[in-house]
């Protein structure tokens, strides 16, 4: 789950002493790759969402992974089409829907992922409406925060539980510092993170096959 405080705008620190591994890397021999279904409920503008997928794509490449992006409709989760689109197997194929707003979450909540007591799963829910706000209120480009935000839940997805961490992409609440880094293109996963996931997907892990559900 992330969270932006509504105050962020006000706790700009601008400090450049956090740590942060150094960029890009390369892994020429074991590149692994995640298929990501993504079911625009929100109806996000088409050059929108293509700029968010690339911008989740460049942050999952610096971490050693590439993502394939398979754009679905509702109704295609219900047919009989075996191109991507109705079930899903973790860790290799995750799913992540864009709706309009949450009815049950508070504002500050820009996303969520749904983990078993395992801590494995294979779906997440980004909420668009909060994007939008943020956008209006700050500096960072609208493809570039939605970009972040399913890049944050999928982290979730691929690192498992308590993967929040005290700087960069997978950090709990998004201020100053990670705004800064948001705005400028460079909001990254740990090495540690980027290791972690990359040994999960080389290992397939255990299968995990989910019906992918209809929007709220």
């Amino acid at each position: 789950m992330l969270q932006i405080p509504k105050t962020y705008l006000l706790s700009v620190t601008f400090l450049l002493s956090l740590a942060f591994p150094a960029w890009p890397e390369t892994y020429p021999d074991k590149r692994p790759q995640v298929v990501v279904s993504v079911f625009n409920d929100a109806q996000v503008a088409a050059t929108v969402l293509a700029h968010a997928e690339r911008e989740a794509s460049e942050i999952f490449y610096q971490a050693g992974v590439d993502v394939v992006w398979a754009n679905c409709r509702a109704q295609e989760v219900r047919s009989t089409d075996t191109g991507g689109c109705e079930r899903f197997d973790w860790p290799t194929h995750l799913a992540v829907r864009i709706l309009p707003r949450s009815r049950l979450l508070r504002n500050e909540v820009f996303g969520m992922a749904f983990l078993s007591l395992e801590g494995t799963g294979c779906y997440s829910d980004v909420f668009y409406d909060r994007a939008v706000a943020l956008h209006a209120e700050g500096k960072v480009g609208l493809a570039a925060i939605l970009g972040d935000v399913i890049t944050h839940e999928l982290g979730h997805l691929l690192l498992g539980s308590n993967a929040h961490a005290s700087s960069g992409i997978m950090r709990a609440h998004w201020q100053g510092e990670e705004l800064r880094r948001m705005a400028k293109g460079n909001l990254w996963f740990t090495a540690d993170q980027a290791g972690h996931m990359r040994g999960k997907l080389i290992a397939g892990g255990p299968s995990l096959v989910v019906a992918a559900r209809s929007s709220y």
